[in-house]
């Protein structure tokens, strides 16, 4: 019931909408103009509300496909004040009922366009916007007057001649026809297509009900009028209806087909410049025929050849012309390219438009030869301008390594294009031959001052081209074709003048042959125009490099192939950013600008970082980019603007600026270092320190120590091996002074770098004391166990023995040590329930267990390989292959603690030589890797007793014995590799 009464408002709405106002209106006045009027204003302002929205998501959601829907609504807002100009005109043909249901049939088709365009706008928006907007609507208010004027002159202006043959329309009816029904099988089919989950099912669900109501009330008008009075009102009404209709479709195909470019297949052409170049060609086909009505004879004594040799180089000229530049504005995307376009198709129409007057004054009764050397002069500098315009440009194309695509399809309507424009003016100037307005009483050749003043601008123009100005055209260049194209293009404006100064006597009959000069005018200033967006007024000048997507944006504004940047965009999102985040990050291609704001600081700096280490990686970079700097210049901005943000980065990127940061990471720890010192060791002795530095380290020499600081020169480079080195030798000159025991500077250490969150090193990596993890015994064996050396573990099974161990594990894992723990003794998820009830992660902790399947019911017979841990049979083959896997996956640089509790297992099923070998061989091997190794025995194990534990002891740097229970627990240190312990029995609580 609720959808009924929904349906039924919706309905009454429209109804409304489309009649209560002209009604009104027309009661009121007594005259159907007003009527209709207040109908076109009703469509006008639907249209207008509709390009406000476009407007408004086109702000959100940066892309081109948006201007088809755009361009479709300016179509329809001339068709709408076409077909109303008709509805009033033929009122009285027509009728009161026929003219209200076309008014009221197209009237809905333009509210289902604005009901699917919201449709498809708001779920982008994200927010509730207002549906009519204050300023606007003032505005358009003010403008209804305007419309009032324009639409009442025009009603008794507008006068058309009789068209004869009006069986061409037919061919427009067709055309319009096939539009049509491409759009409303096309909408229909993607509306069916996403019934299921929506999208753009609605949307164009409703348009196409829309597209329906046009094509009865096209059909309906048609078929009431004359077509031979009404021939040119009806083709003004077709002609931007039917383009309207193919940019909506193509608008329909381009939206859904940007997630599945398989709808791409739907529209294998661009279906707008098709319909352009069909409309043209049949409208220079109504004009030829209009004027052939008119006993058109003067082409019988024109020279077509000279016509033809004319026009077929200049076609081929500008083919390559307009050719080169969809390549390059492909590429590129700037809005010069724009401008250069609409430049050349002004310059191209006034061309054509001479050179048809002097076509026409052929026949006229004056010197033949004046007018063919005319025609020579002006054809051969203006094919010489386009030409030397196509060599310019080909000169960019291969300077950027850009291949033009000739496509036949481009091609046939290139032709198209000027042949229709061709005939279109030269028919033109026949209709209008001899007739007088008021704009052609003005001759601009018997104002010189005028002519100066253009040809003042061509001059000055020329020397600003000669220089070479701040940005993009420091890449494009000039070279001696474009020179050349300026030199031609003055030439061709002075042979025009000549020619207009010596036939003034027959122009005169032509009533717009001034609009040459306004032409070339405009020209002109859309060359400066275009030039101006080349030049280093751009915006990048004004980006504050206050962060990394500042300045990401500051070097993609100074960078001319578009192309280049959306690939890298598309690599570094596919390689760094998880699928979630896709949508809360873009790339606006047209204003070269990411969009990173919304993802967090970790992904926008690995994003901007990869992408600006690539740009400035790319070879031939003074070809592609202005303000350009070198790779190592951009390396020391990103290491000034992130700082220890560096660290966030993945290991790929990170290492690209290594040589940079840790010059940057070593002044800063040194300082905090010395300004906790500074009550122990005074500034005399560190100054001291740094000068016996630097006899013995030449990269000391970088440093400086100044007012109890240690400053870095600039452009001091090294890397995180040779930070360790420094690191090293500072530490092992600072002991040396340190007035106590040096444990306590190790300590005081290790908290500096365990409370730098940022940190890219662990204190195991600084020193070459491993800790125990126990303070008292840290002490005895002066700091801990040695890097590198191997240690021999005898105890029992009980909880004092795997306390030890855990304490071992958790202090070097929360220094960033890596641990290698094999056992048999216990299973891993209780060992690593317990360091987790302390730690915060064990991720650095890698897990042999081999416990698992010693003593589960289902035993394994191969390596089981999970994220954090591995199932090892006891077998010493794959136990050995397992160690070594998983010391040969990390780095040889990074400390390791191997602790392995299995050989009491292993003697119980080997031979004790066998096990005894695997035990020597493994310690030969974790030697070389440089592992920090601690074997666990138990003090009956069957290795002791049948090897011999002297024989097994001599294989160890350092031998501890752990006795007594929980409570009181027993270390005694047999051997120590730093020599004598200050204690060889401790006892621990």
């Amino acid at each position: 019931m609720g959808k009924r009464r929904g349906w039924c408002i919706f309905f009454f709405f429209v109804i409304i909408s489309a009649l209560t106002p002209g009604a009104t209106a027309g009661l009121a006045f007594n005259d159907p103009k007003v009527s209709i009027f207040s109908s076109l204003i009703l469509n006008i302002f639907l249209l207008y509300v509709a390009l406000l929205l476009i407007q408004d998501v086109k702000k959100v959601s940066v892309s081109s496909v948006w201007n088809n829907i755009y361009v479709g609504n300016i179509c329809t807002i001339v068709d709408a004040v076409t077909l109303h100009l008709i509805l009033a005109k033929y009122f009285s043909v027509l009728g009161t009922t026929i003219a209200f249901i076309v008014a009221f049939l197209y009237t809905y088709a333009v509210f289902m366009v604005n009901v699917g365009e919201y449709q498809l706008i708001k779920p982008l928006l994200k927010r509730k916007e207002k549906a009519i907007k204050v300023r606007p609507i003032i505005f358009f208010i003010f403008f209804i007057p305007l419309i009032w004027f324009f639409f009442k002159g025009a009603i008794y202006v507008l006068d058309f001649p009789i068209f004869e043959n009006s069986s061409i329309l037919y061919l427009f009816i067709i055309l319009f026809c096939f539009v049509s029904f491409a759009f409303f099988y096309d909408f229909i089919f993607l509306s069916k297509s996403y019934s299921e989950i929506g999208f753009v099912s609605k949307p164009f669900l409703w348009s196409s009900s829309g597209a329906v109501s046009l094509f009865i009330g096209s059909l309906l008008l048609f078929s009431k009028l004359n077509l031979q009075l009404s021939y040119y009102l009806i083709l003004s009404f077709f002609i931007p209806v039917t383009l309207a209709l193919s940019y909506y479709l193509t608008f329909a195909i381009e939206y859904p087909a940007i997630l599945q470019p398989k709808w791409k297949v739907l529209l294998p052409f661009d279906l707008p410049k098709v319909t352009m170049a069909m409309t043209l060609a049949l409208l220079a086909a109504s004009f030829y025929l209009t004027a052939k009505s008119y006993s058109f004879t003067i082409y019988k004594d024109l020279p077509f050849v000279i016509a033809l040799v004319f026009l077929l180089p200049v076609f081929v000229a500008t083919l390559l012309i307009f050719t080169y530049l969809e390549a390059i504005s492909f590429r590129t995307k700037l809005r010069y390219w724009s401008y250069l376009k609409l430049g050349l198709s002004l310059h191209l129409i006034v061309s054509l438009y001479v050179f048809c007057v002097i076509f026409n004054l052929w026949a006229a009764p004056t010197s033949e030869s004046k007018v063919l050397i005319y025609a020579l002069l002006f054809g051969l500098f203006s094919f010489a301008f386009y030409l030397a315009f196509a060599l310019d440009l080909r000169t960019i194309l291969r300077d950027q390594a850009i291949v033009p695509i000739f496509k036949r399809l481009d091609v046939l309507l290139y032709l198209i294009f000027f042949c229709s424009i061709f005939s279109l003016i030269f028919f033109t100037l026949f209709l209008t031959y001899g007739r007088a307005t008021y704009f052609g009483r003005i001759e601009f050749i018997s104002y010189p001052l005028i002519l100066f003043f253009i040809a003042f601008f061509l001059i000055a123009f020329g020397a600003y081209l000669s220089v070479t100005h701040k940005g993009f055209e420091e890449i494009l260049g000039k070279n001696i074709w474009s020179e050349l194209s300026y030199i031609f293009a003055f030439v061709v404006f002075l042979v025009v003048y000549m020619l207009y100064s010596s036939l003034s006597n027959y122009l005169h009959h032509y009533p717009y042959h001034n609009l040459v000069f306004v032409g070339y005018f405009a020209v002109l200033l859309i060359e400066i125009l275009s030039t101006m967006t080349l030049t280093g007024e751009s915006r990048s000048q004004k980006i504050k490099k206050e962060n990394i997507i500042h300045l990401l944006n500051f070097h993609a504004h100074n960078f001319l192939r578009t192309d280049y940047l959306e690939q890298l965009w598309e690599e570094a999102i596919a390689r760094y950013v998880p699928g979630d985040e896709l949508q809360r990050m873009r790339f606006d291609s047209q204003n070269r600008e990411f969009h990173l704001e919304s993802v967090d600081e970790m992904t926008q700096v690995t994003v901007a970082v990869a992408i600006l280490l690539a740009l400035h990686k790319m070879p031939d970079m003074e070809k592609v980019m202005i303000k350009r700097k070198s790779l190592e210049e951009i390396k020391s901005e990103l290491v000034r603007l992130l700082g220890e943000k560096i660290l966030m980065l993945p290991e790929e990127l990170r290492v690209e600026l290594d040589r940079l940061y840790y010059p940057i990471l070593y002044e800063r720890t040194i300082n905090n270092l010395l300004a906790q010192l500074r009550t122990f060791i005074s500034l005399s002795e560190q100054q001291n320190i740094f000068d016996r530095l630097k006899r013995r380290e030449a990269l000391f020499n970088c440093f400086e120590f100044e007012k109890g600081e240690m400053r870095t020169r600039e452009a001091t480079r090294f890397s995180r091996d040779e930070f360790l080195k420094l690191f090293k030798l500072y530490l092992e000159a600072l002991g040396d002074e340190f007035p106590f025991k040096r444990c306590l500077l190790r300590g005081l250490v290790k908290e500096e770098i365990r409370t730098d969150t940022h940190a890219p090193f662990a204190a195991s990596e600084v020193f070459d004391i491993i800790s125990t993890g126990i303070k008292e015994l840290n002490l005895v064996m002066a700091g801990g166990l040695v890097k590198g050396s191997s240690t021999l573990l005898i105890a029992e099974e009980t909880k004092a023995k795997q306390k030890l161990i855990q304490a071992l594990m958790k202090r070097n894992l929360l220094e960033g040590t890596s641990i290698i723990y094999a056992t048999s003794k216990r299973p891993y998820r209780q060992i690593q329930g317990e360091l987790l009830m302390e730690l915060e992660s064990v991720d650095n902790l890698t897990m042999l267990d081999l416990y698992e399947p010693l003593y589960e019911e289902k035993g394994i017979s191969e390596l089981i390989e999970y994220e954090d841990h591995m199932l090892v049979p006891l077998n010493k083959i794959l136990f050995q292959r397992s160690l070594v896997k998983v010391i040969k996956s990390q780095s040889r640089n990074h400390p390791r603690i191997v602790i392995i509790d299995v050989y009491d297992d292993f003697a119980r099923y080997y031979q004790p030589k066998e096990t005894y070998g695997l035990l020597q061989n493994q310690l030969e091997g974790l030697k070389r890797w440089n592992c920090t190794t601690v074997i666990v025995l138990d003090p009956h194990s069957h290795l002791l007793k049948k090897v011999g534990r002297d024989e097994v002891e001599k294989n160890f740097e350092n031998i501890l014995m752990l006795s007594g229970g929980e409570k009181e627990t027993v270390v005694h240190i047999e051997k120590l590799y730093q020599g004598t312990p200050s204690k060889r029995v401790l006892h621990l609580d």
